[in-house]
């Protein structure tokens, strides 16, 4: 049973130290330079709200361009069907 909660807390804890990785390789958190404590944690927060606002506008513009090609294969069907003649 212990075995089982550390694991399960090993997983968590690494997606969570991913996301720590990826803000210090891509944002920059590595290389917060602001003196004072409050400095430093508004500095974090923005940049896990960049981070968070990108995942939403890469996840929107997907949605938008599947939507987009479905209509466009909706409205152009004529052009794609198959025809088989017997």
């Amino acid at each position: 049973l212990e075995k089982k909660i550390a694991h399960q807390d090993a997983i968590e804890r690494n997606a969570i130290e991913g996301k720590f990785g990826e803000g210090k390789r891509k944002y920059g958190l590595g290389r917060i330079s602001a003196r004072l404590q409050t400095t430093s944690e508004t500095v974090i927060a923005l940049q896990f709200l960049v981070m968070n606002l990108e995942k939403v506008l890469r996840d929107t513009f997907l949605s938008f361009f599947q939507i987009w090609k479905a209509l466009y294969l909706f409205v152009n069907r004529k052009k794609y069907t198959l025809i088989i003649e017997k």
